[in-house]
């Protein structure tokens, strides 16, 4: 045994890298899109479409380079601009009050000298003495070179001569005017056709809001003219910056070329740009190893691995523990991930992972189920492409899947598995489907693929159920249907040769469902269970009570010699269960439904003999069963199950207050001898299951079942 167990470590470290390498080669082969020997010029024999999305660079490249064509140029406020613009204005409004004032002056001279004049007539003061009369067309002619020597413009020569002639008052309210709009437009940043905007509007605005003199608003708006000018220079820094924003703003938000564009039509040239691109998709054959990408795959399968045996050795070590198990559940996963290499390359969504969510449910239950589908459907996701749709859809059918497996009672129940699977998978794919506002025509294709690939799936592992439990002895629910059938050769045999244990069994089988219903143990192993208790008994059936008739062999047989054939019937069933090839946790049931408990019949026969004898008190030991006790909840059911029907039918006990009675010194007996303490058994079961064993035989003994709170109420006189 030792050796066997070093031999098996051995083929273990030897066979555990050998697999996973080949699973990762598997899946890497899996992952690789079908490659082209194409080169740049070539006319393509096939069209080609993208394995996944991924950015299209040259599109990209090309809306970027657009987008900062497109970015104007940035013009910023010169302050020096400004300044200038406003020292033009005050030289401007400066020559103009000086010409004013020199034709003010002359007219103030011409006009005070022919006021004396005519003061003093006696002077005889004649034209030729007056000064001449100004005239301010000539000061407006002086003023319109002076102007345009000092600031190179061109005033107008009737907005000159109205400056000239301009009263002081009404001049000083055009100057005002001048100045604030000349600081509000030059306050913002103009070019050419804004300041020509801004002034329009300021001018309309000064327009509407005079009350005299309306006619200056123009002659406000043509001398602003003479000096105002854009106040915005290029920078070429900011413009600069500006386009290499909109450049990259471009980039980050590219353009996606999605999975299942068509990038390239038959007979189509490859440019060098379609090439870059096909190797960017690797759909380029370059005859090398894509060593980055197997490594990849290497580190998931190793993160995957390892929470998968993390979560077997801390919660499930039983399943490990057993070679069969161990391969059944390799294979359960193996299978589906094979298959997907072959189907996920044209139909992403169809990997059969549900095909390992039915199995594993079947044999290892829901949470093992649950935790493989999702490191499966992970494993799977290179091969897709990372298609984000495909996990949603995994994951629900395989829950949906695992739930219908698990605790599955009857045959017709694998029907309802597979319209489950197959209609969750269909209702996912249409409901992402109708919210991402895909096309009737493909979201319709997908659907039916997800349903056909849940159906497939979980038919193949209904289908397979057989051969696993032929090649592992494991035990699926279908499995145990098979064995609840009459018609089983050992059930035949037994009902046959030993009609009566096969009663005693099928009463033991409806304890023990009840039994198992009540604590949420499993109702159908316990049941089957409890059907091949007893089939050691076929070796020797007039042995045993239930099916004698008139005599009893063992009142000739010295009490060793009938306690050994009734404590041998465990093991001689487990023989016979072997070569009918039953499932190993039926083997145990048979096994351990009595324990090391002792057969208290034949000994106090012996212990009576030995004292009429004169003899030494016998060892209890000869006359105990030497067989495993109880290691499962299913496995303590039977036993207990056994133990009452056994005590009900040996006492004739009708009455359920001295049943209970009865059932409660049974299993005191169990506990006292230590045979549930590795049951799992609490001590809230043991309670259900006292009430469930009252409630079946009540329905024998037409009597309303009594609980124990019941007994606590005063019941009012009859």
């Amino acid at each position: 045994m030792h050796l066997s167990q070093k031999l098996q470590r051995f083929m273990l470290l030897i066979s555990a890298p050998v697999l996973f390498l080949a699973i990762a080669f598997a899946i890497y082969y899996g992952s690789i899109p079908e490659k082209y020997q194409l080169r740049p010029g070539d006319a393509s024999p096939f069209d080609i479409t993208s394995p996944r999305s991924i950015r299209d660079p040259v599109e990209t490249r090309l809306r970027a380079e657009k987008a900062a064509a497109e970015v104007p140029d940035v013009m910023l406020r010169s302050e020096q601009i400004v300044a200038e613009v406003m020292s033009d204005k005050d030289v401007l409004l400066s020559i103009i009050s000086s010409h004013r004032a020199k034709y003010q002056t002359e007219l103030e001279a011409y006009e005070a000298a022919v006021t004396a004049a005519n003061q003093n007539p006696e002077d005889d003061i004649t034209d030729q003495d007056l000064p001449d009369v100004p005239e301010a067309q000539v000061q407006s002619e002086l003023l319109i070179k002076e102007i345009n020597d000092s600031l190179n413009v061109v005033i107008l020569a009737e907005d000159a001569l109205a400056l000239v002639r301009m009263e002081n008052s009404r001049f000083e309210s055009l100057s005002g005017h001048v100045s604030s709009l000349m600081s509000l437009i030059m306050s913002q940043p103009v070019d050419t056709s804004a300041l020509r905007l801004e002034l329009n509007q300021r001018i309309q605005t000064l327009s509407e809001s005079m009350n005299f003199y309306r006619e200056d608003a123009g002659l406000v708006e043509r001398i602003l003219g003479l000096v105002l000018k854009p106040n915005v220079v290029y920078d070429a820094v900011s413009t600069a910056n500006a386009r290499q924003a909109a450049y990259e703003r471009v980039l980050n938000n590219p353009v996606m070329i999605e999975r299942g564009t068509r990038i390239v039509l038959m007979d189509d040239i490859i440019t060098d740009e379609t090439y870059a691109l096909l190797e960017e998709l690797d759909l380029i054959d370059s005859g090398m190893f894509d060593i980055r990408h197997f490594l990849g795959i290497i580190l998931l399968l190793l993160i995957l691995t390892s929470v998968a045996v993390f979560y077997l050795r801390k919660f499930e070590p039983e399943i490990i523990k057993q070679t069969g198990n161990r391969i059944s559940l390799l294979l359960a996963v193996i299978i589906p991930l094979i298959v997907s290499i072959y189907t996920v390359r044209d139909f992403p969504l169809t990997a059969p992972v549900y095909f390992a969510a039915v199995l594993i449910s079947a044999y290892f239950g829901f949470r093992t189920s649950m935790l493989m589908t999702a490191l499966l459907t992970m494993a799977v996701m290179p091969m897709t492409g990372f298609d984000p749709l495909f996990p949603i859809i995994a994951i629900s059918g395989g829950i949906v899947a695992a739930l219908t497996t698990k605790g599955i009672t009857r045959r017709d129940n694998y029907a309802l598995i597979i319209i489950m699977t197959a209609g969750t998978n269909l209702a996912v794919t249409l409901a992402f489907g109708l919210l991402q506002k895909e096309g009737w025509s493909s979201l319709s294709i997908q659907a039916g693929y997800t349903a056909i690939s849940g159906t497939l799936s979980v038919i193949a592992a209904i289908g397979i159920m057989p051969l696993f439990e032929m090649m592992f002895n494991t035990v699926s629910p279908l499995r145990l249907i098979e064995l609840s059938q009459p018609g089983h050769p050992l059930l035949r045999r037994l009902f046959v040769e030993a009609p009566g244990s096969s009663q005693h069994s099928m009463m033991v089988a409806n304890l023990a469902d009840a039994a198992a219903n009540a604590i949420g143990a499993n109702t159908l192993l316990a049941r089957v269970g409890a059907y091949y208790h007893d089939i050691g008994k076929l070796e020797n059936p007039i042995m045993f009570t239930e099916n004698q008739q008139g005599e009893n062999p063992h009142d000739y047989l010295p009490p060793e010699q009938s306690a050994d054939i009734i404590l041998s019937h465990p093991e001689q069933g487990v023989r016979i269960g072997k070569r009918y090839r039953l499932p190993a946790p039926i083997l145990k049931i048979i096994h351990e439904h009595h324990g090391s408990s002792s057969q208290a019949y034949f000994y106090h026969k012996a212990k009576q003999l030995a004292e009429e004898n004169g003899l030494e008190t016998p060892d209890i030991d000869r006359y105990k069963y030497h067989c495993p006790i109880p290691s499962s909840r299913e496995s303590a059911i039977v036993m207990i199950s056994d133990s009452i029907e056994a005590a009900v039918k040996s006492t004739g006990i009708t009455k359920l207050d001295e049943l209970e009675a009865l059932i409660r010194k049974i299993i005191k007996g169990k506990n006292e001898q230590d045979q549930l303490i590795h049951s799992g058994l609490s001590y809230k079961d043991v309670e259900d299951m006292i009430k469930s064993f009252l409630q079946v035989y009540a329905g024998h003994f037409h009597e309303r079942v009594k609980y124990p709170d019941e007994r606590k109420v005063p019941q009012p006189a009859k």
